[in-house]
């Protein structure tokens, strides 16, 4: 579509250019109404711009600012459009391209639209046995060169062989089928001669139909192809006839024969090849320079033709290239939808000669030398450093931009893996290709003597920080393997190959060294009828070692039904199911980069079993096992919380980056202040490097935490509930000492007979576990949001937590004291009173704070208790506040009562009973 037939249609959907104006000039808006001037210009005092709607259903609303000056200041949409961003007149096409995708008015190609007109009929009798038949038309419409390109004229299209058709028709089985052009469906043929083996002129003939919706059917061939065509050959020796058969500057290797239209427009000779795909062989490159002085490709800016265009330039060194870029194209689509990529494209947006000059002007050549023999037969080389640094760009090499450092840091890009290189290792690459292309001596020593080689402290090789290393999305997680990367969802894991490319990119030290292997579901969680989880294993997962760990490790009752022969009851298998359920989702969101402030949560792994001594810990059971399962997929910065001062905590996390996925704080001690951690969780991450200077990872790229611990958490308040998500460990893996009543002892690896995950573990267990972990990361993902942190049972740990406060010898004291069959149950006890019986007996000296809280832990642990001070009893709002009373002497004193459960059932019982009795 002609670029002013396309700026009308502009028009027609932006309010004939009004949205365009209030787009640029918001202002203009309140102009409309009221009619006032506006300020086109933030630097004027006085606003000078006035709006002038159009005058007839052809015109469009202007602007003219006065304030400008006679002459000047005078806009139509697309004029001021074009002012606002410095466009010169040279840019009128990119600019209209630019306003027809902001308002949809793009020419898309639609099959109800655009398609042909077809006709069928019986077979005429000359008709039978007779090829496929072509019908030209006279010329090309002005209709046909704007669908070329902007410049394209039909001596062009002639030159190369096309032609404009009327008709295609084909008989096949008595049936004669006519495709008919119509107006928004043009057909096109080009006619191709060749030499076959034989030494005979033949021809095939390539039909072109640009509107096909279904771009895999635009051409098609009729005739003999042979496998091996080079398009544009015949064009190319008239050429060199034309010019006395002198060789030409260039002759451009272009994708296909509409950017070859483009090109020759452009006064360019092109060729090209049948397929993007196809490549040119060395006998093509020693035929064409016959021709010219020097090939030079343009390839599509797409991941195909990249791809393409780098391997053509490193297998045949001596032949130019020319790279656009994204920038050409200014993110715009053509009518397919696709981003720009082809040669057509970028001379739609610069359809000017100095436009296709300055991209001729960017070719380089993959070979960086050249060579002169000197008037004593010698061999003389030149090393060109332009040539030089782009040989190396082509084979990946580039510095990562980091303005935090002098020195350049060297990359290598393989596809979407970015690998940290040195300037030593350059060296090391030239070198072994040098001498895998047995290039002469005399050129090796040269180039390796070059001061135009990588060095630690200078570069010129291109900077590169459009790099996106993110490693998932909100609704998705990437996984890298060494055969492929994978896609979680939350309804799929999809296996991608890293040769079909990526929107991302990975460090080479973050693909996990073991192959990915697709696996059936290992497990489902579901729900019952009461909303209680329920866990189901799969048939045949009981191979994958991971789970039946996971599984172990949440079983909550394992000695009631292996020691004690006895069934769980309902409640206790429920807790074991929630337990495995929440094992599986916070697996899943340990594994998940994706940061979210209303899910955020530090893991912490915890015993559930009690020790017989608080001071004590069974530990083993497990929990480091689990964050280092979770380590071999994501990147992990661990800490031995145990062995660790937090007093000056200023650089323990030295070495973090925004590249670490999860910090692990492991064996964190009795006393470990949690506060410090949990401040990290929700906010903004800051590191402190030794003799570096410090930074701040923004909270969306900052790890997650997960801390294991032996001892109960000391603080549950709703800011601490609301940063952890607790995961208990049954002791089923355990120690046995003289200090605990286990039969035996049992580690992971007696369970296993190896070690999970170790030296010798071999690759099949390695794919179910890695399997396993993306299933968790499927199911966190399937949770909707809000409901995803699934807490586990912690009726065990609280205990724990209650034991912790009360403390052994405080808990031996009042086992005693407050005996069941005792006599100070139910009754008024003066605190101090009990206070000085503790002291005297214990030889403590504990203050009245100290025994009240204690005191408190321990009514809420003891089973024969029900609570101190029960309101039933000191008439306030509710149990356990302090109660006061005037002793005999008038003196005010704080009074303990301690209410069993047995006087509390009497209690309960007492009052329901005078609720029963009647009035009268």
């Amino acid at each position: 579509m002609a670029s002013i037939e396309l700026l009308q249609k502009v028009y027609d959907q932006a309010n004939r250019g009004l949205d365009i104006i209030v787009g640029v000039c918001p202002e203009a808006a309140d102009a409309v109404a009221n009619k006032r001037n506006f300020r086109l210009r933030p630097d004027e005092r006085t606003p000078s711009a006035h709006l002038y709607p159009p005058k007839d259903s052809g015109d469009c609303w202007h602007v003219k600012d006065y304030g400008m000056g006679e002459g000047e200041g005078f806009f139509s949409p697309i004029d001021l459009y074009m002012w606002d961003r410095g466009y010169t007149q040279s840019q009128f096409a990119l600019a209209v391209q630019e306003l027809a995708e902001k308002y949809g008015v793009q020419e898309e190609l639609k099959q109800s639209i655009n398609k042909p007109e077809i006709v069928k009929r019986d077979a005429l009798p000359c008709e039978l046995g007779k090829p496929v038949r072509i019908t030209y038309q006279d010329d090309f419409t002005a209709a046909d060169l704007a669908t070329w390109g902007p410049r394209v004229k039909p001596e062009h299209l002639t030159a190369l062989g096309w032609h404009p058709v009327k008709a295609i028709a084909r008989t096949t089985d008595g049936v004669t089928t006519i495709k008919k052009a119509t107006d928004t469906y043009p057909l096109y043929a080009q006619e191709c001669p060749y030499q076959d083996g034989q030494g005979n002129m033949r021809m095939f003939q390539k039909v072109y139909e640009p509107k096909n919706a279904n771009k895999a059917y635009r051409f098609s061939i009729i005739g003999e192809k042979p496998q091996h065509y080079i398009f544009g050959m015949q064009a190319l020796r008239h050429k060199f006839q034309e010019q006395g058969e002198e060789k030409l500057d260039e002759v451009v290797l272009v994708s296909g024969g509409s950017d070859a239209a483009n090109c020759l427009s452009m006064g360019y000779q092109p060729v090209w090849l049948g397929s993007e795909t196809e490549e040119l062989q060395e006998a093509d490159y020693t035929l064409l320079m016959k021709y010219a002085k020097r090939i030079v490709v343009i390839p599509d800016i797409d991941d195909t033709g990249i791809k393409v265009g780098k391997r053509l330039a490193l297998r045949l060194p001596g032949i130019y290239t020319a790279w656009m870029n994204n920038s050409d194209m200014h993110l715009l689509h053509d009518n397919r939808g696709r981003l720009r990529k082809d040669l057509k494209d970028y001379l739609q947006l610069n359809p000017h000669r100095s436009d296709m000059k300055r991209l001729m002007d960017r070719a380089h050549r993959a070979q960086f030398w050249t060579e002169r023999t000197t008037k004593q037969g010698d061999k003389e080389y030149t090393i060109s450093h332009t040539d030089l640094d782009y040989f190396l760009e082509l084979n990946g090499f580039y510095t990562l931009k980091d303005e935090s450092r002098n020195e350049p840091q060297y990359i290598r890009i393989d596809g979407i893996v970015v690998q940290a290189v040195t300037a030593k290792a350059i060296v090391g690459f030239m070198k072994q290709w040098m001498e895998q292309q047995a290039l002469p001596a005399a050129l090796q020593d040269r180039v390796l003597r070059s001061h135009d080689l990588p060095t630690t402290n200078h570069s010129t090789l291109r900077e590169r920080d459009n790099f996106d290393f993110g490693k998932g999305t909100a609704t998705a997680q990437y996984f890298h393997f060494r055969n492929c990367w994978v896609e979680v969802t939350a309804d799929k894991i999809t296996t991608h190959r890293y040769a079909d490319g990526a929107n991302h990119y990975v460090w080479a030290d973050n693909i996990i060294q073991h192959d990915y292997r697709p696996t059936a579901d290992m497990f489902t969680v579901t729900t019952d009828d009461e909303g209680r989880y329920r866990v189901g294993i799969s048939e045949g997962a009981e191979q994958c070692n991971l789970l039946k760990f996971l599984v172990n490790s949440s079983r909550l009752y394992w000695r009631k039904v292996d020691e004690g022969g006895l069934p769980l009851t309902p409640e206790e298998d429920a807790d074991e199911h929630l337990c495995l359920a929440s094992r599986l989702a916070n697996m899943g969101y340990m594994l998940t980069s994706h940061k979210s402030e209303s899910e955020a949560w530090a893991t912490i792994c915890l015993d559930s079993t009690m020790a017989e001594n608080v001071d004590e810990c069974n530990g083993r059971s497990g929990k480091s096992f689990y964050i280092s399962a979770v380590s071999k997929m994501v990147k992990t910065f661990s800490i031995d919380a145990g062995n660790t001062s937090f007093k000056d905590p200023r650089f323990i996390f030295d070495g973090v980056t925004s590249d670490t996925n999860l910090i692990f704080l492991d064996e964190c001690p009795r006393k470990f202040n949690y506060n410090f951690v949990y401040g990290l969780v929700t906010g903004d991450f800051r590191v402190e490097e030794k003799n570096k200077h410090s930074y701040v990872i923004p909270f969306v790229q900052s790890p997650k935490f997960a801390m294991a611990t032996n001892f109960t958490l000391s603080r549950h308040d709703p800011s601490t509930e609301g940063r952890i998500w607790p995961q208990p460990f049954s002791d089923y893996y355990h120690v046995k000492s003289q200090q605990n009543d286990y039969r035996e002892s049992r580690s992971i690896r007696d369970d296993f007979g190896q070690n999970l995950m170790g030296t010798e573990y071999s690759e099949r267990d390695w794919q179910l576990d890695l399997a396993l972990m993306t299933q968790c990361v499927r199911f966190y993902l399937s949770l909707s949001a809000g409901s995803r942190k699934i807490m586990p049972p912690l009726t065990r740990i609280e205990r724990r937590e209650q034991m912790a406060a009360v403390g052994k010898d405080f808990h031996q004291w009042a086992e005693e004291y407050f005996a069941e069959d005792g006599s100070n149950l139910d009754r008024e006890l003066k605190a101090d009173q009990v206070l000085s019986d503790f002291n005297r007996e214990t030889q403590f000296g504990w203050s009245p704070k100290r025994m009240k809280q204690h005191l408190d832990a321990y009514c809420q642990l003891a089973d024969h208790i029900h609570c101190l001070n029960p309101a039933s009893i000191t008439q306030k709002a509710t149990d356990g506040e302090r109660w006061v009373k005037r002793d005999e002497g008038g003196n005010v004193k704080t009074i303990y009562y301690v209410q069993s459960q047995k006087a509390a059932i009497a209690d309960a019982e007492k009052a329901a009973a005078e609720q029963t009795i009647l009035p009268f």
